[in-house]
């Protein structure tokens, strides 16, 4: 790298420059995809584990849940009123499955904002909860026939529910 004195001050010749341009830009976009790469589920190694889901990844899922479920058990409910099983015994027992998983999903959120720890038991004592309300309203929807539109929201809101259940090492639905 040759130096040159211009004006008295030190400067670098054009050609010695560009390599340090070119290291920089590198620099730069390497920089960048590290930042930019952050915003994805990122995991965390542990000696007992093979791998950790990130407190902020699951706080995603918890706050998917909750929004999910809700617009899921109002789907649920208008394909009900237009289905073989209005009227029922049954349908009654599918709507409170529905409710007690917005319910539960949404209590996960409330523990899971408070705690702020995957692992405190109030969570996953709540985790519990909303994967069996998801395990009764699964049956459900494998057992009757509903909208494509119903279908496509649970099968949105089953993946997360996996998601959740993948976290704590449980069987997914």
């Amino acid at each position: 790298m040759a130096l040159r004195m211009a004006n008295g001050l030190p400067t670098v010749e054009p050609g010695a420059y560009t390599m340090s341009a070119t290291y920089r830009a590198a620099r730069a976009a390497l920089g960048t995809m590290l930042f930019l790469g952050s915003g994805c589920l990122v995991r965390a190694q542990d000696a007992n584990r093979d791998v950790v889901v990130t407190k902020a990844a699951v706080g995603d899922i918890v706050q998917r849940l909750a929004r999910q479920s809700g617009g899921f058990k109002e789907e649920f409910h208008k394909a009900i009123e237009h289905s073989m099983i209005d009227g029922t015994r049954l349908e009654q027992r599918a709507r409170h499955r529905a409710d007690d998983l917005h319910a539960t999903a949404k209590k996960l959120q409330d523990v899971f904002h408070d705690k702020k720890d995957k692992n405190n038991p109030a969570v996953r004592d709540q985790v519990d909860r909303t994967l069996a309300a998801g395990a009764d309203v699964n049956r459900i929807m494998q057992d009757h026939r509903f909208t494509d539109k119903l279908q496509r929201n649970w099968d949105l809101l089953r993946s997360d529910l996996n998601a959740l259940a993948a976290v704590y090492n449980l069987s997914p639905l």
